[in-house]
């Protein structure tokens, strides 16, 4: 499937490739993204299919089900977006902090009521974490989709709502609702006013990483071109200004960072599956 941000990100790679060059973006949505992922596992390494691959949520699936492909069935290109974690609260909640969060889960255990995008998506995991780390138990509220979880906490039928700052940064800034933490390694530019987890007291990070890669044996060539093409697209002014404007957090990694990238995302998702698995 492709989102919004992968849509406007196409006009500026192609800008920086060579002359000429035109990319068509071909839309595969299905099983949270394992129809998309495994077309381009399946596709001729020539280097002329390329796909953006969503982190956590893609690498995820060949942990819960044979799937046809796995974290080495890619070749790993460049990362565009780093949408970091997030977990919000309404306004008038008794939650300030997220500590405030963890001393009522231990005197309510499993009750504090907590909405994400679905059970197994990255939002879930994130979730997961937090309780792994702090020692808790929440109460999780599996939606179909960002939407419906941001709808719940807005309407006031959950405590909390686990999501990526690009679908609460707005929310937050307009006062419609409280983001308690951010899962980065720092605070965020777009909401320097929120502290991270790991200020807060817990040293874990989460979020939605979207990158670019190919089929397992695309030339190396093609791989450097296109990987040039996404750094010079992330510091261009006009994206850098449009991916402000809908709340996108750019974050830029080459080829080698983005490739130990898929792998730690890989092996961290296979210690939670292990230890607590999501379904």
């Amino acid at each position: 499937g492709t989102d919004v941000g992968a849509r406007m990100a196409v006009p500026f790679m192609e800008k920086y490739m060579p002359e000429g060059t035109k990319f068509v973006v071909v839309n595969k949505p299905g099983a949270g993204g394992e129809v998309g992922a495994t077309a381009i596992a399946a596709a001729n390494p020539d280097g002329y299919t390329i796909g953006f691959m969503n982190l956590p949520n893609i690498m995820m699936k060949p942990h819960e089900r044979k799937t046809h492909y796995t974290v080495d069935s890619f070749e790993p290109i460049a990362n565009m977006v780093f949408d970091v974690a997030t977990l919000a609260t309404l306004p008038n909640s008794k939650y300030k902090t997220l500590q405030d969060v963890v001393d009522e889960a231990k005197k309510r255990p499993g009750e504090i009521t907590v909405s994400s995008a679905g059970t197994g998506s990255n939002t879930h995991l994130d979730v997961i974490a937090f309780q792994n780390a702090a020692g808790i138990k929440l109460n999780h509220v599996a939606f179909d989709g960002g939407a419906q979880s941001r709808n719940a906490l807005l309407g006031g039928h959950t405590e909390l709502f686990a999501t990526a700052l690009g679908d609460s940064a707005r929310f937050h800034d307009a006062g419609e609702m409280r983001i308690l933490g951010v899962m980065g390694p720092s605070r965020s530019e777009l909401l320097p006013d929120v502290p991270t987890y790991k200020e807060q007291g817990w040293d874990i990070r989460g979020g939605s990483a979207r990158g670019l890669v190919g089929p397992k044996g695309m030339p190396m060539e093609a791989v450097k071109m296109i990987a040039a093409a996404v750094e010079k697209a992330n510091a261009d002014p006009e994206m850098i200004q449009k991916a402000k404007d809908i709340g996108l957090p750019l974050s830029f990694a080459g080829t080698a960072e983005y490739a130990q990238m898929l792998q730690d995302y890989n092996s961290n998702i296979a210690k939670i599956w292990a230890n607590t698995p999501w379904k």
